[in-house]
């Protein structure tokens, strides 16, 4: 990542909660479902459950070591997360309570970002091959498979509601960004947003049917979000001013999308 969008993004982050400077909150599929969220409260990064209304609130994970980047299991009984317990960062797997916690990979080097398929299993990324790619496994660690390779230095696996894509930015030698998206199953990725403009992107969100992408750029001092579809065309600008905005996030009925600004007279 580029200095000036460090800068920016780092301004963005002043303006969320907490929980957004470690890891989004997760949400359950259900309506009115417990929200997974990370906080350092305690000294380090700990994942915490609470109910949507924000009572309940509970650690989950109570290592000397950080937990990170909780995401749900399709049937909202387990959950992914990243953990440094073991000396770097690895997958673990534990019950929705916390209960019964699990190491899935076991290698020298960083695996993290997990994100669950549809169909229960789990993309993530790893340094195992001295770059950054996309790897695939049950909700145990067997059958894994590779499902990038080469030298890209690549963000977090995002995946699309429907499991089809993963979309991910991509950081280049001199200091670009730009969003890529690839099917889940593997194969060659297409550039959404390089022949746009030559600006940093970041923050990837799908549309709930996976149709469409928002992103935020990166321009002089501003964060604006964008939308673009899957294949690429129909780009469009949802904001366009000389604030910070950030963190876009669809909602379920795809109608809306929130997000965090600082447009307003504090933060």
């Amino acid at each position: 990542m580029g200095k000036s969008l460090r800068r920016l993004a780092m301004m963005a982050a002043g303006l969320c909660l907490l929980a957004c400077a470690a890891t989004a909150p997760a949400v359950a599929a259900e309506e009115q479902a417990p929200v997974l969220f990370v906080s350092n409260r305690g000294g380090n990064a700990q994942i915490h459950l609470m109910r949507a209304d924000g009572a309940g609130d509970q650690a989950l994970t109570k290592t000397a070591q950080e937990n990170t980047e909780p995401a749900w299991s399709p049937d909202g009984k387990r959950v992914a997360f990243t953990s440094y317990r073991d000396g770097n960062a690895e997958i673990y797997v534990m019950n929705a309570d916390g209960s019964q916690p699990r190491r899935l990979t076991q290698h020298a080097t960083s695996d993290n970002a997990p994100a669950w398929t549809p169909d229960g299993r789990i993309v993530f990324r790893s340094m195992r091959n001295r770059w950054a790619n996309f790897y695939v496994m049950d909700a145990d660690g067997a059958n894994l498979k590779q499902l990038t390779d080469n030298q890209l230095d690549k963000g977090a696996p995002i995946l699309s509601p429907d499991g089809r894509w993963i979309a991910y930015v991509v950081h280049g030698e001199k200091g670009s960004s730009d969003i890529h998206v690839m099917p889940s199953s593997g194969g060659a990725a297409r550039d959404l947003t390089s022949a746009l403009s030559k600006n940093q992107k970041s923050f990837p969100s799908w549309s709930p049917d996976s149709q469409r992408l928002t992103y935020v750029e990166g321009k002089d001092l501003t964060l604006n979000i964008k939308a673009i579809q899957v294949d690429g065309s129909q780009p469009v600008n949802i904001t366009s001013n000389a604030y910070t905005n950030a963190y876009p996030v669809w909602s379920p009925d795809g109608k809306r999308i929130a997000f965090v600004s600082s447009r307003g007279p504090s933060r």
